[in-house]
């Protein structure tokens, strides 16, 4: 089962009749261009005031042939002109400008060419197209929406984001060329309210799971840190590898056993969906990765709420992976529809041993690992 029918779950627990347009306006307000730092004033009198210090300075200098001291009057004690060095500066934060254009040219992505597959759906009915351009829109977004001064943590960012929607959307526009039509969206497609539907949510997945790396492409001056830039990359590697084997092997399963047998063999043996396991762990990779560009710097004494507000960027990014958590976990569990219920009938959960068994001790997403324990 794909993440493509887990916007099928939402369409059906009717999650996108609840979303407005002003939820947008709100994500646009709180990641408004930020393009000039909030003490930028208080900067600008300090650079002024040193300035003007290094004038007196010089003109002290060459009044006194050009002896660094001044002599006070009334005394033989000596007073050495002070200045302030520019370097006392780097005490406050540097301004941080963030340029959102890349996010609202990958968003725009997105919507266009989840628009295009409502307006084919519409005047079709076809179901091949589906997956291609609803993963598919994560490359395109990330590869047309790169900035020309990419550095590397935003390059790496861009390519994974390319490499694993451009695989998936292959395997599956693969896969639906093979089979032609999916049953469970039959009833959702078959007219243009429902084909909307599909495509709103589709849409909607695709900004909110995208948002650790288009909101990370919105600061071109942090490249990230070498930390969080090799484990994000490595978790990114391990997630990717967990999800292709995943989708592989269940594919090989199906080629093998026609009749429709479930899938217990390799990764399926200790996770019942480790390919959204393998989903889930490659984007929590892609949010550390950019997790540092997306918390502002603030003033050494700034207030609380200045320092609440620079972690904005990161709480949004942050949705991602809940957001995924909350379709997967969902579905696995059958809060969000009935294909836990319909899976348990074709297979016989409670008349197959086999198959109750797998059900009872198989742990649902994150897999087992041979340490024993049930789902």
């Amino acid at each position: 089962m794909t993440v493509r029918s887990v916007l099928l779950s939402f369409l059906t627990a009717s999650f996108w009749t609840t979303t407005s347009t002003r939820h947008f306006s709100v994500a646009a307000a709180f990641v408004a261009p930020n393009r000039q730092h909030p003490n930028h004033s208080i900067i600008m009198t300090a650079v002024r005031r040193n300035s003007k210090a290094k004038s007196n300075n010089n003109n002290n200098n060459n009044n006194n042939n050009n002896s660094p001291a001044t002599t006070l009057r009334g005394g033989g004690a000596t007073k050495t002109a002070a200045t302030t060095s520019p370097t006392q500066l780097s005490m406050t934060p540097n301004s941080i400008i963030f340029d959102n254009t890349p996010l609202w040219q990958n968003q725009g992505i997105t919507i266009a060419l989840n628009a295009l597959g409502f307006v084919i759906s519409v005047a079709t009915g076809s179901h091949v197209h589906l997956d291609l351009l609803g993963t598919g829109a994560f490359a395109a977004g990330a590869y047309f929406a790169l900035p020309a001064a990419a550095n590397f943590r935003i390059a790496s960012s861009t390519a994974a984001v390319v490499l694993w929607a451009g695989k998936l959307a292959s395997f599956l526009f693969y896969r639906a060329l093979q089979v032609q039509h999916d049953g469970r969206l039959t009833t959702t497609l078959a007219t243009t309210s429902g084909a909307f539907g599909f495509w709103f949510v589709s849409a909607l997945w695709g900004i909110v799971t995208a948002l650790p790396h288009t909101l990370g492409t919105t600061n071109l001056q942090h490249g990230g840190t070498p930390l969080t830039n090799g484990l994000g990359l490595g978790m990114f590697a391990v997630g990717w590898i967990v999800e292709t084997v995943a989708d592989y092997q269940k594919w090989v399963f199906k080629q093998s056993n026609p009749s429709g047998a479930f899938c217990n063999v390799g990764l399926w043996s200790i996770s019942q969906h480790p390919n959204w396991f393998g989903n889930l762990v490659l984007w929590l990779g892609i949010f550390v990765l950019n997790a540092p560009a997306l918390v502002e710097p603030t003033p050494e004494k700034a207030s609380w709420l200045s320092v609440v507000w620079s972690w904005r960027r990161l709480a949004l990014a942050g949705l991602s992976p809940l957001f995924m958590w909350t379709l997967f976990s969902g579905q696995a569990e059958g809060r969000i529809t009935n294909a836990l219920q319909m899976a348990n009938d074709k297979y016989g959960y409670g008349t197959d041993p086999v198959y109750t068994d797998y059900i009872d001790t198989t742990p649902l997403i994150i897999p087992r690992f041979g340490l024993g324990g049930g789902p």
